[in-house]
């Protein structure tokens, strides 16, 4: 299965050069190692969010963000392992259904 591709949104090409390097990082690694990557991911965003949050409680503008609960992200972990394991079974399928 093809992994939809970032091309359709104007990205600056220091960008760009920066995704495709982690996709081909990304190509070399474990499960093991991808899972660990993408937890410090949610962490260093998390840190980011709760940091501009700050900034923005000392200049006095309240503004709501919407973070997912351990419970949505273990819901949305579950259902990305049950199409890794469809997607596994319908691979021959899917080929001869879409046109491209």
């Amino acid at each position: 299965m093809e992994l939809p591709t970032t091309k359709e949104f104007e990205m600056p090409l220091h960008l760009q050069l920066a995704l495709r390097k982690a996709e081909l990082e990304a190509q070399e690694m474990t499960w093991e190692e991808l899972h660990y990557s993408l937890l410090t991911l949610y962490r260093q965003r998390l840190l980011e969010i709760q940091a501009i949050k700050d900034m923005l409680q000392d200049e006095n503008i309240e503004l709501e963000f919407d973070i997912p609960t351990n419970l949505e992200l273990a819901h949305l972990a579950a259902m990305c392992q049950d199409e890794d394991y469809d997607d596994d079974d319908d691979d021959d399928e899917e080929e001869r259904l879409l046109p491209f």
